[in-house]
């Protein structure tokens, strides 16, 4: 049994020829799974090869996602100072909720095929075993073609990071590794994938379309989480305000001879203000429209044998109205 992809020689010899995917081959080579199962250990030489290959090739493409998932889980977690699951999607908003939604419950159903463990062989063929690992293939290759994906986390595509071994970077992308290198894009996988759907006796040509435009909705989420993931990281490692040694010395002083605890440090009737962000405001907000409902709820079901028709009404009136979208409840 062979690849299902089929990538034109002088586009595997231009990537053989980067020296950042060579150094991932590399890498791989000698720390990655590369056994055979039972089914795919009877190929040939050059057929294990083609195997490994395009092992690689996905591993470049999907493993930078999956460490874009991981930092901003990291900066949500921190952001929101809560280790729930569901509650870190409450960090971001809009296509980059969705965008972090989707690859969280993708990532923990398939960890395993993201992070390539297991047979290459059937690693590659399972790329093409559902619409969700084909989504998400066209996505990776989608995102690293964006110019814009080249200028965060001098980190981002070392082989190291590529494994999940080091802390995950802010951004998926093609940036320098730390010995200068970068890996290329991918955008050989597109015609190669979109070959193996059209003679896939279950998928067929007429998929291709769909699939590639919820790929570009998934891409562009990603981005936009790419770019919030830095405005949380700006927060979240921001210092608190200094507070000079003298201003500290006079409430001490002022606590010792009156014996009163005396948090304020800037004088007398003026204390420390505090600004609540943006995602802060928005959950207060979230939490009263919240509360409110429910009040309401139990207003319509109790009111309906106990409270007069007229009473019931005026307190169901009450309250502001919010228009809601789907993207920012």
């Amino acid at each position: 049994m062979e690849s299902p992809f089929s990538i034109p020689h002088e586009d595997v010899v231009a990537l053989e020829a980067s020296p950042g995917f060579h150094v991932l081959r590399r890498y791989l080579a000698n720390n990655a799974e590369n056994t055979f199962c039972v089914e795919h250990d009877a190929c040939n030489t050059k057929v294990r090869e083609t195997w490994l290959l395009h092992r690689d090739i996905l591993h470049a493409l999907i493993m930078p996602v999956v460490q874009l998932f991981r930092r901003a889980s990291v900066l949500a977690e921190a952001a929101l100072c809560t280790r729930q699951p569901e509650d870190l999607e409450l960090a971001f908003g809009g296509d980059a909720r969705s965008a972090f939604l989707w690859l969280q419950c993708f990532i923990a159903e398939e960890e395993d095929w993201c992070r390539t463990r297991g047979c290459p062989a059937c690693i590659t063929t399972a790329a093409l075993s559902t619409e969700s690992h084909i989504r998400l293939t066209i996505a990776a290759s989608l995102l690293s073609t964006f110019p814009s994906a080249s200028t965060p986390s001098p980190s981002a595509n070392s082989p190291a990071a590529l494994t999940g071994s080091e802390t995950p970077p802010a951004s998926p992308t093609s940036a320098p590794t730390p010995s200068g290198l970068s890996l290329p894009p991918f955008p050989h996988i597109l015609p190669a994938l979109r070959e193996a759907l059209a003679v896939d006796p279950f998928w067929g040509p007429d998929y291709w379309s769909y699939l590639l435009s919820r790929a570009s909705i998934l891409s562009a989420g990603m981005q936009i989480l790419i770019s919030e993931c830095g405005g949380l990281e700006a927060l979240v490692s921001s210092p608190s305000p200094p507070t000079s040694p003298q201003r500290k010395r006079g409430a001490i002083a002022r606590n010792m001879t009156t014996g009163v605890l005396d948090t304020d440090f800037e004088g007398p009737g003026t204390g420390t203000k505090l600004r609540k962000s943006r995602l802060a405001k928005r959950q207060l907000r979230m939490k009263g429209e919240e509360m409110e409902l429910l009040k309401r709820r139990v207003w319509q079901c109790w009111g309906v044998v106990a409270v007069p028709a007229e009473v019931r009404k005026q307190f169901l009136e009450r309250g502001d109205k919010r228009r809601r979208s789907l993207t920012c409840p």
